[in-house]
């Protein structure tokens, strides 16, 4: 049986708000005095902090990471994922639980992090080396690499006080991805630094994992973690809620917490004692000419998707019945941007039904968006009822569905090129180019 290289049985972390937290040593010493009085009298360990101000920054996390794992960990700010990165790298302990790590642990979780300002760049990478345990033998060895990587050798004997945020980050990323670690803890480093040298770090993170490392990383780009890992954790308040494949915990993370709902359907109210309960919508969504029926964001294979790699077609499937063939009414749909701004408009162009008036009935209507359109991100979809000419609107259903769109690990051939950074637009189509050599001027 494979044994894990990290394991979390019950891991909690408490801490104190405001100005409690100058006497917490004191308090603690007199809490284990005190222990054998409060067990014989019953008193419940509890009862100490009933007076005082804490929070749990984690409670009760259970997880086991096996080697070669790649492993992001999502979740809002306080929701205790830095907390633990810091127990994990043995920076804070435990209140409660243990962590055993097996193998040589790095760590990278803020800028700067184990550097002395007043050093230069030279010095503190011997420092910095010598603290995860390498002999001076062993750095000497290593040196010129990570002074490669960094990009930072014109200033190498500067004080590091003296260096920008992203030359901190270059070294010290360049520092903690050649110490030949088992276990590699990156907390946001990728946030900083240009186009270029994110994509280094990538690949040189790419390059750890393919040689059977374990790598723990935290971020806040949902497009980061899910090109990045291939397993997810998702923290809320202290506890983990979701453990599992990257995209399945991606797409419950963006529908809960961001709002984003894949699929709607529509049915009447007393054929459902609560509507809210059963995740329908309210009935809002007919006339006396159409009604919606359902609507949903569909992958190539017809299955209900609520996130979508950038490279794949996305469909939209609707279902909706004419009540009266007196007009051609026919579905479109507005596609916006989290910040409500039109990306673009699709109208109903199926040949066989865009002339002349429909048959009254049920009807299923299917627009695919072809892979390589979208950019990555959040995208709203309004589904409106509309006769085209002259324009009339029947049925308007706002964010009637909405979806995450994003970039999936070793796809090359994208519209984004060797750009490692975010690419600007709403949308993203991926043309053809074709060069040719004119011989020398």
């Amino acid at each position: 049986m494979i044994e894990p290289v990290i394991t979390v049985r019950g891991l909690a972390k408490k801490y104190y708000l405001g100005g409690e937290n100058y006497n917490i040593a004191r308090e603690t010493l007199s809490h284990l005095l005190l222990w054998p009085y409060r067990q014989l009298r019953g008193i419940p360990d509890d009862i100490w902090d009933k007076d005082k101000k804490v929070i749990w920054a984690l409670k009760d996390i259970n997880f086991d990471i096996y080697q070669g794992d790649r492993v992001g960990i999502i979740g809002k700010n306080g929701a205790g994922k830095s907390t633990l990165l810091k127990i994990l790298s043995r920076l804070v302990y435990p209140t409660e639980g243990e962590a055993r790590i097996r193998g040589r642990v790095t760590s990278l979780l803020e800028v700067g992090t184990g550097f002395n300002h007043n050093l230069s760049g030279r010095e503190n990478i011997y420092l910095n080396a010598s603290l995860h345990g390498l002999h001076k033998e062993e750095i000497n060895e290593i040196f010129e690499d990570i002074v490669e990587f960094s990009e930072v050798k014109k200033f190498l004997d500067t004080p590091v006080k003296h260096y920008s945020s992203g030359m901190k980050m270059r070294l010290a990323f360049a520092v903690a991805a050649h110490l030949d670690p088992d276990i590699l803890l990156l907390d946001e480093v990728l946030a900083v630094g240009d186009m270029s040298f994110q994509q280094k770090c990538l690949q040189r993170v790419e390059g750890l994992t393919s040689e059977g490392r374990t790598v723990m990383f935290v971020s806040h780009s949902m497009d980061a973690i899910t090109r990045f890992c291939d397993r997810c954790l998702w923290l809320e308040q202290g506890k983990l809620i979701e453990d599992g494949k990257t995209e399945d915990v991606i797409a419950s993370y963006v529908e809960k917490v961001m709002g984003v709902k894949s699929a709607q359907q529509w049915v009447e109210t007393k054929e459902v004692a609560n509507p809210e309960q059963e995740n329908h919508a309210p009935v809002t969504n007919k006339n006396e000419l159409v009604k919606l029926v359902s609507v949903r964001v569909i992958n190539s294979q017809g299955k209900t998707v609520t996130t979508v790699p950038v490279h794949e077609t996305i469909g939209i499937e609707i279902v909706y019945d004419i009540l009266d063939n007196s007009k051609n009414i026919q579905p479109a749909l507005h596609f916006k941007t989290v910040k409500d701004i039109f990306a673009f408009v699709v109208a109903y162009t199926d040949p066989d039904y865009i002339q002349g008036v429909p048959q009254c009935g049920r009807y299923l209507a299917t627009v695919w968006l072809p892979p390589n359109l979208l950019n990555i991100g959040l995208m709203h979809v309004n589904l409106v009822m509309v006769t085209p000419d002259p324009l009339e609107e029947y049925v308007f259903v706002e964010r009637a569905v909405s979806f995450n769109v994003h970039e999936t690990d070793g796809v090359q051939n994208t519209a984004r090129g060797l750009y490692a950074r975010d690419f600007p637009g709403f949308v993203r189509p991926l043309l053809t180019w074709k060069t040719e050599y004119q011989g020398e001027v």
